[in-house]
This record gives C-alpha cells, structure tokens and sequence, in this order.
C-alpha cells in the first residue's frame, strides 16, 4: 500500500478569485476544503493543490514554481482560459514533448497546461 501523498501550495492575496479561476476557468471542480484561509482541490492519484490566502505583502519573492496541469481536455481548458483573459506566455524554455503552454493565474502564478498522452 503506497501511504504516500503530495500536494502543491499556491499563496493567493484574493482568496475569492483564485477559487473561481481554479474551480471553474481551469475546470478542478469544487474544491473539498473551502475556508476563508485555505481551499484544497483533490487532483488524480491522491494529489492535492492547496490555496493559502496571503496577502501580497507577506509574501517571499524569488519563488520561481511552476506547476503542469495534464488534462485530456487540453482545447476546452485553453478555450476557457482564453475566455477568461489568459493568454499564454511566451517562455525561454517552454516545455518540450507534448501539447503544452504556459499560463498564469490571476496573480501570476504560473502553470503549464498539457495534453494528457491517452
């Protein structure tokens, strides 16, 4: 039995906001913690993604992560982005090997959306 579980953590300053883009524009569903501090979405294979309410001013620079959202609905999460006003960001290195694009989010966290390999 594999007792193992990881989980990413994203520090947001507009809690509301961030709930909204993940739960709906990226398309995570609802979330399965939803306090006025932390909201927590199951990802596949036990993997969390954690939002931390933070405001700007408490937060570190130099955090450079980037996380890969893989998705076998790659065109309807691109066109949901685009909706919502994210474009994707031109990248010295952008990933190689599939179907991917760097976004951003509200904040400008950025992630990698990628064609899931079926």
């Amino acid at each position: 039995m594999n007792d193992r579980s990881y989980g990413i953590i994203i520090s947001v300053d507009n809690l509301d906001r961030a709930r909204q883009f993940y739960r709906e524009t990226i398309g995570l569903g609802a979330p399965v913690v939803d306090s006025n501090h932390w909201i927590e979405f199951q990802l596949d294979n036990g993997l969390i993604l954690g939002l931390r309410h933070q405001a700007k001013a408490d937060q570190q620079k130099g955090s450079a992560i980037v996380w890969v959202y893989y998705t076998t609905e790659y065109d309807a999460v691109k066109q949901r982005l685009s909706i919502a006003g994210s474009e994707p960001l031109k990248v010295s290195a952008p990933p190689v090997g599939l179907k991917s694009e760097v976004f951003a989010d509200p904040e400008g966290n950025r992630f990698a959306l990628a064609l899931k390999p079926r």
